[in-house]
């Protein structure tokens, strides 16, 4: 997951995490917690998210504290599982702002008062099906592997690997565009794949708007 550090008077730890609206365009729906199965995926996120004095770090979810977003949610915790890029036709979807549209599903749970002491962050099991299928479906069967080399890299070595994916993008297409293909990258090859969203939604021919 994404944050960026903003402490507070006696709260040096205090940071910004990064949140989908569950409507979007509609603040008052409330807001999902972003979270990243793929760091490497997360560490492209940050590189697009990231302005100028607000610059977001990857962290594992295990350190951040969700209490306060789940408070603001009526007692619920919103996660918004991101899954891939969408695409269009073999180019990527941006985001009006400059982020990359993501592909991703959302699960929420009731988190009653006697729970919010220890809070575990669990991705249900339809969410990683979609996930582990899109990659199987681009041939990427080892994924989990090149999760666990990232976290051998340097931070010098994870900088590069981004610049390098961003740099291999065939191409962009501004947000509207229609959504046909979802987009994952394969940081040990360098390589892009485009996969039907059909996939995504194990149906046929289902298509969405970025």
């Amino acid at each position: 997951m994404l944050v960026n550090y903003a402490p507070r008077e006696g709260q040096p730890d205090w940071c910004n995490t990064s949140c989908e609206f569950l409507e979007e365009g509609n603040a008052d729906a409330g807001s999902a917690l972003a979270v990243h199965i793929s760091p490497f995926d997360a560490l492209l996120n940050a590189a697009f998210v990231s302005s100028p004095g607000k610059p977001y770090q990857v962290v594992h979810a295990a350190a951040f504290d969700p209490r306060t977003l789940i408070r603001d949610s009526g007692g619920k915790l919103h996660i918004n599982l991101h899954c891939g890029w969408a695409a269009s036709d073999g180019r990527i979807v941006v985001r009006r702002k400059g982020a990359l549209a993501s592909v991703c599903m959302v699960q929420t749970e009731e988190i009653p008062p006697a729970r919010r002491d220890a809070i575990d962050l669990e991705v249900d099991r339809s969410g990683i099906a979609r996930y582990e299928r899109l990659r199987e479906h681009a041939g990427l069967f080892a994924h989990a592997d090149s999760h666990c080399l990232l976290e051998t890299w340097t931070e010098q070595q994870r900088h590069q690997a981004v610049a390098l994916a961003i740099q291999r993008m065939p191409g962009t297409v501004s947000v509207g565009a229609q959504v046909n293909q979802v987009a994952l990258y394969d940081p040990e090859a360098a390589q892009w794949h485009f996969v039907p969203i059909d996939v995504f939604f194990d149906k046929p021919d289902r298509k969405a708007n970025a």
